[in-house]
Formats: C-alpha cells, structure tokens, sequence
C-alpha cells in the first residue's frame, strides 16, 4: 500500500479501487472560509415562504405578522391563538397592552422574512424586529426604551391560546427542569415555575413553542416567571420578564423564539426505520444478520471514530467496506457525532480550544479524560463558536469520503454557556444558544439530505426536551434516558402524559424511538416499555445487550412484513382511536395502522397489573375492511378465530398484542 500526504488529505492507494480520506486536523482549515450547509435555498420536504401583506405562510403553519408580536398562527389548519399575541408594561401603576399593530415587512425572501414595529405604552417606546424562517421558527427582539429614567412595574408577554389547543404542557433547560404535564381543565386552573428556557403548550398533533435564551434581565418572584392560566376563553401563557419595580434608564433587550409545530411532513416508510448499532468491522453477513433481525438503520459508535464525536473513522477503508456490507443488505448507516464536545487530542480542537470552548469561569462546563474507557476523552464545546463551521464541513467530508448516509447526533444540546468569546456569557449572563444550535441543525439538514435526498438521515438522542428548534432538523429522535435507575429515574416516571407528549412525533414532524436503556433493567422491562410505546407506533432502539431481543425482534420484523418501510398508511394512535375499532376495555391502549389495500395492523397494549381480555367488535371493522375478517398474530403467525362477533385477546399484564386484520378472500 502507498501512502501519500497532499494538502492536508490522505489518498491510500490500493491494489484494488483508491480512496480519499479527508484528515479533519487539516492546518489549511478550509472549514474557515468554504460554510459548508449556508444556503438560501429551501430543502425537502420544507416549502418556500409565501407572503400575502403581512400574512406568512411556510409548510402547513400560517403567521400574521405583527406589532409587538404575531396577531394569529395556524398550524395544520386549526388556529392556536385565542386573541392575538402581546406585551403588558406596567408604570406608575397602570397596564398598557400592546398588540397587533402595523408591522412593516422588510426583507422577503423564499428562506426568509424580515420585520419590524414599534409602539408607545406611556412613557415608554417598546420596538420589534424579528424573522421568520421556512421551518417556521421565528425570532423576535423586544427592546424597551423609556424617554426618560423610569420605574417600570411589569414588562410581560402574553400568549392567550385556544383551550383545544392548549392540552399538555412541555418545560424544559438542558440540566434544568424537564416538565411534562396537563394542562388542568378546571376554570381557574394556574400554574406558574421559574424561568425555564422552553416552554411548549399543543395538543397531540400540533402546538406552540416559546424559548428564551438568558435570564439576566428577569426580575422579580423566581418562582412566577412563568405562568400559565386557563380563563374562560383561553388558556393564557405569560412569561414575565419584569415583574417587580425596576428602574430602567437605557435600552433593555428580550430576545425571545416562536415556532408553530409541526415543522415538517413525514416521508412515506419513515414507520420502517428502526435504529440500532452497527460496527465499521461488520461484514456482509453481519450486515444481513442484522437486516434479517428487523434493523434498517446501523449506527457507527464513537469507539470506531478517530477521536471523540469526531466523524473521522480509526480505519477508514473498514468503514468503507463496513458501509458498502450495510448497504448491500438494504441498511442506512450513520456515525456517532456530538454538538457539544469533542475530543482534546485533536490538532484542530487544541488550535481553537479557547474560542470553541463551552465554558464557565475560563473552564470546559463538562469534560472527561476518558470515555467510555477509550484512551481519549472529550472536553465540551459550543455551536455558538465556530466548532460548528468545522463540525459541519467534517460531517460533509465523511459523508463524501465513506458514503455515510447522516450522522447520529448525541448531547445536541444547548446547553449553557459563558464563554464571552463567541457571545456567550458577558454582562448579560451564561445563554443557551438556542438559535445558534437550530442553525447548526439546519446546515446538517442541508449537507446530509442535499448529498443523500432518499436516504440522508439525522437521528439525535433528545433526552429531557422535546426541542422543536432542534427536532424539526432530525428525522428520528431517541427519548427516555434520564429515566435510567443510576440517574434516579423510576418506572412510574414514564407516565401516559409523556407519552401523548413525546412518544408519537406527531407534534415534532420527526420520529419518536425510544431509547430502551431507560430503565436500566434489561430484559425485565422489555415488555413494560413495549406495552407503553407500540401503540404510539414507537419501536425502541435496537440494542440486544439492553433488553429481551427475543421480544423485540419479531416486532421489528413484522413491521417490516406489513410494509410499514415502504408503503403508505393511516396511522391511529390512542388519543384517536376511530370509533370503527372499538376495542375494551378502555384501559388498553390501543394503535393501529391502514394500509390502502385495507389491511390493518392493530396493536393493543395492556398498562394494568392484571391480565385482561381484549374485545373488538368485528362487524365494524368488517364495514371497515370491505368484508368478514380474517385475524392472524402478527409475531407468531397463528391465527386468531374469533368468538361469535367479537376478537378476543388475552393480554398479559404489562404486555401487548400485535395482530393483523384483513379481509377474507373468496
């Protein structure tokens, strides 16, 4: 073998085909000048802007555009607003609320819009400029400017949603507090907390996302910053930024992010793809091994990289036979990366070690010598440096040098930071750069699904928030381990709110898989998740050492069997179970999918501590399906005869069943 060393890129010649492996450490660091990912072009499957005056319209979400804030949004048809959006400001003992005041649009773009207003509450000038972007994410700069020193008693944002909409309620701070509730359905129902960075407030297909990135400026009772109230027309959310006398005699600036959810469609067989670990040694028998076992999706660890969340592989031309083996046996491959760290070791993190650093007092907010007891460790950075220019052109070279087809992405953050030398931290405190991390998600959406528009996937393990900044640039995302018994989690944490909330992704246009290392339990929780996710059509990630294999697989095939991987389907989860399925008793949770050609697969969970009988009244679905039904166990094959007119399956405690209904031939 030959070896050469041009530019910084390492070309190994073999006897038979060459590669080219682009070395990350690169001294002439081309990632400084090609922003790799900037583009104002608008990817699939998001749609161009499209303004009408100062209405808004991007994929399946509306904005009226507005003075201080939106006047109404739409998403998925339905209205989520009760009243338009405003700011209270309180001096010298009286409310003024502005809303829904001229706006003047600037920039118009297919990518992006630009705005600004301003309004007068006394002696006080409150200004707006803010975008809205084609995934619906919007940022908005409040700035309050007195004519004069003055004591301003209350500056506050006010959201009043529509009670359909206003069902569950979703807080959340990397590291903070992660809260995931109903919203109460009795008049007079408050709630308040402190101040959280996100705050999202939907129902189980769509909803509102509010985030803020500092606390500095807040002021007043910690534990009211933010509150919600259900009124007789609304349910109103407020986030209360002044909220005791405070003298302001300058300028004083809130940032704040909007974004309706959902912020993208789904592609037809996304059902079918089922995670798990991969190795940059697998051969094509491994690779049919783990095909045949129900997996599509394999995923390269850190072990196998280079450096710590570093997409470089220790043996490049292994990887590249690894990924062609997957590939041939029908398999997406993806590598490990990180957001938030890297390794130390790397030529190219201890040249910008300083600036890239996530930090707090001069020093990394998160490191470790070792990881996963590899020599090499990981020291924390920040998106908001330039480590996102770097990562995102390494994920590019990668992608290019081992035909990778996207990236699994863990600690995707933000975390916080005060690292004043990419903008964090300084006099207005430690920030979680929210929408720096939502553009480094939005430049990986464009590298990976521009070079791979079928197969480019973006998988990221979203523990603790459902982040639509972030989860509207993923197509799947693994929820559930901070639910792990080492990190004091509990079983009963994971309760059927959560799930409405996080198990389907209906309300993230992404993927919702959940992470089976949860419970740190293994086999013993194997059917008690199961029992709790299948019915949200949420499979767990495919990891035999995690769990009762024996279990699962059958299920991954026989999702892969019914064409959940291809083919198109209507997909019922247990809020809206059709009135055409009615199974009992109500304690089961149940899901199901419908194929065109009217075949049904139906899973019934049972959540209780005893063993119950499921009853399904056949003549429904009978005039559902076109005819009498034949029913069949979908994991072992045996048919299941019905008694009279009704299915009957037992269904252990803490279980499930997965059958499927068809119509009879002849």
């Amino acid at each position: 073998m030959l070896r050469l060393s041009v530019a910084g890129v390492v070309l190994a010649l073999v006897g038979g085909p060459s590669f080219g492996f682009t070395d990350l450490d690169d001294p002439t660091e081309p990632w400084r000048t090609t922003r790799v990912g900037v583009s104002t072009d608008v990817p699939v499957p998001f749609e161009k802007l499209v303004r009408t005056g100062n209405n808004v319209t991007c994929w399946g979400r509306e904005y009226s555009l507005a003075t201080p804030l939106p006047g109404q949004i739409t998403s998925q048809g339905e209205e989520l607003l009760a009243g338009p959006m405003r700011v209270v400001v309180r001096a010298g003992g009286r409310d003024r609320t502005l809303a829904a005041g001229e706006v003047t649009v600037g920039l118009v773009r297919q990518d992006r819009v630009e705005f600004a207003g301003e309004s007068n509450a006394a002696a006080v000038t409150v200004s707006m400029t803010g975008w809205l972007e084609y995934d619906g994410a919007m940022q908005v700069r409040l700035t309050i400017r007195p004519q004069q020193r003055v004591t301003i008693e209350r500056f506050a944002v006010e959201i009043p949603l529509r009670p359909k909409v206003a069902r569950y309620l979703h807080v959340s701070s990397q590291w903070g507090k992660y809260v995931y509730e109903r919203i109460g359905t009795d008049a007079a129902w408050k709630w308040a907390l402190n101040w959280q960075a996100l705050t999202w407030i939907g129902d189980s297909y769509r909803g509102l996302t509010f985030l803020t990135e500092r606390y500095a400026n807040w002021t007043g009772p910690t534990d009211q910053a933010l509150q919600i109230e259900r009124q007789d027309e609304a349910v109103i959310f407020r986030a209360n930024m002044i909220n005791e006398p405070t003298e302001v005699a300058g300028e004083r600036t809130y940032t704040i992010g909007l974004q309706a959810t959902p912020g993208k469609p789904l592609p037809v067989g996304w059902h079918g793809r089922h995670v798990g670990q991969g190795s940059a040694s697998a051969t094509l028998e491994d690779a049919r091994k783990a095909r045949a076992e129900g997996r599509t999706v394999a995923l390269i660890w850190s072990t196998d990289t280079k450096w710590f969340g570093y997409p470089q592989a220790k043996d490049p031309e292994a990887l590249v036979r690894a990924v062609q083996a997957y590939h041939d046996a029908g398999l997406r491959v993806v590598v490990y990366i990180t957001l938030s760290g890297t390794g130390p070791e790397s030529a190219v993190e201890q040249r910008h070690h300083d600036e890239w650093l996530m930090g707090k007092d001069g020093k990394p907010l998160y490191s470790s010598p070792s990881v996963e007891g590899k020599s090499h460790g990981m020291t924390s950075t920040c998106p908001a440096s330039t480590y996102s220019d770097w990562l995102v052109w390494a994920v590019d070279r990668a992608m290019e040098d081992y035909d990778l087809d996207g990236v699994y992405i863990d600690n995707a953050g933000p975390y916080y930071c005060s690292n004043e030398l990419h903008g964090c931290g300084g006099p207005e405190g430690r920030r979680y750069p929210y929408f720096a991390n939502r553009e480094l998600h939005k430049r990986l959406w464009t590298v990976i699904h521009g070079r791979k528009p079928e197969e480019g996937l973006i998988w990221e393990h979203n523990s603790r928030t459902s982040n639509s900044f972030n989860l509207t640039f993923v197509d799947i995302y693994s929820d559930g381990e901070h639910f792990r018994v080492k990190s004091k989690g509990r079983p009963e944490q994971i309760t059927q709110t959560l799930l409405d909330i996080t198990a389907s992704g209906r309300q993230w246009g992404a993927q919702a898989c959940f992470l089976p290392s949860a419970l740190n339990l293994r086999e013993q929780y194997t059917d008690w998740l199961l029992t709790r996710t299948l019915p949200y059509g949420n499979v767990l990630m495919s990891v035999p050492t995690w769990m009762d294999y024996s279990r699962l697989m059958p299920v991954l095939q026989a999702r892969l069997d019914f064409g959940l991987n291809k083919d198109p389907v209507e997909w019922f989860t247990p809020e809206a179970v059709p009135t055409w399925l009615p199974v009992q008793p109500e304690e089961l949770l149940v899901g199901a999918y419908l194929r065109q050609d009217r075949r049904l697969m139906l899973t019934v969970g049972n959540t209780t501590d005893d063993k119950l009988a499921a009853r399904l009244d056949l003549r429904k679905v009978q005039g559902k399906l076109g005819g009498p039904v034949l029913a069949t166990d979908a994991l072992t094959g045996v048919p299941c005869p019905p008694i009279g007119k009704f299915l009957v399956l037992t269904v252990p405690a803490n279980s499930f069943r997965v059958v499927i209904l068809e119509k009879q031939q002849g």
